[in-house]
């Protein structure tokens, strides 16, 4: 099991999409920044992170039907494969994945970002790659989250998805993961500072192998 942004990618994938969607359209942008700080906060309660991110979702996404949204995902990709500043895959993450592959591992992405983001991100690896991610809904005229793929939700969407519920790897960079973690015989932190190893291991994961990927 892997974890997508900031495990394999140096940065959120999400974030950076919409801050493309953003720069497209001033007025979505003059409308986030009011919100923002209040969607922020509810960012770090578990409780009320679906909400936080869905009101941001919804305003950068307002006006776009399946196939505009769809069309502004394929242009994200495009851009991130072309080259784009503060997002990459990390050569280290690339080369472990394509290793488990090879080996005729069963390899699942599980990620909080939208699943659609993510499915197209990884589609150069085609089916031997099983991606599960956060599942949308439109909401009137914009789209919020119906499913947050996060923390102890991604265990539940895996065990759904037929991967039962113990694993023989699992690669995160957050501690929020740490339910995902617990269930791996060898679990990995990668590039995780000391906040977040001490986080880990008031949560059970104290055995985490400590990666640097680059």
């Amino acid at each position: 099991m892997f974890d997508l942004d900031r495990t394999l990618l140096s940065a959120d994938s999400t974030v950076a999409w919409m801050r493309c969607l953003l720069r497209a359209s001033p007025w979505k942008l003059l409308a986030v920044l009011p919100v923002l700080p209040v969607a922020l906060v509810l960012l770090r309660f578990p409780s009320a992170r679906r909400m936080g991110a869905s009101v941001l979702l919804w305003i950068v996404t307002y006006g776009l039907d399946r196939s505009a949204l769809g069309q502004s995902i394929e242009a994200f990709a495009t851009r991130f494969e072309r080259g784009m500043p503060g997002l990459r895959w990390f050569d280290d993450g690339m080369e472990r994945l394509r290793v488990h592959l090879a080996g005729g591992d069963r390899v699942v992405v599980v990620t909080a970002a939208p699943q659609w983001i993510a499915e197209r991100l990884l589609a150069v690896f085609g089916s031997d790659l099983q991606v599960i991610g956060s599942v949308l809904r439109r909401a009137g005229s914009g789209w919020i989250l119906q499913r947050h793929c996060h923390g102890a939700e991604k265990s539940r969407m895996l065990l759904e998805s037929g991967y039962g519920g113990a694993w023989r790897w699992a690669y995160s960079d957050s501690d929020d993961d740490a339910p995902m973690l617990l269930r791996a015989r060898e679990a990995f932190l990668v590039n995780a500072n000391a906040k977040v190893q001490r986080r880990a291991a008031a949560r059970g994961v104290s055995q985490a192998v400590l990666l640097r990927w680059r």
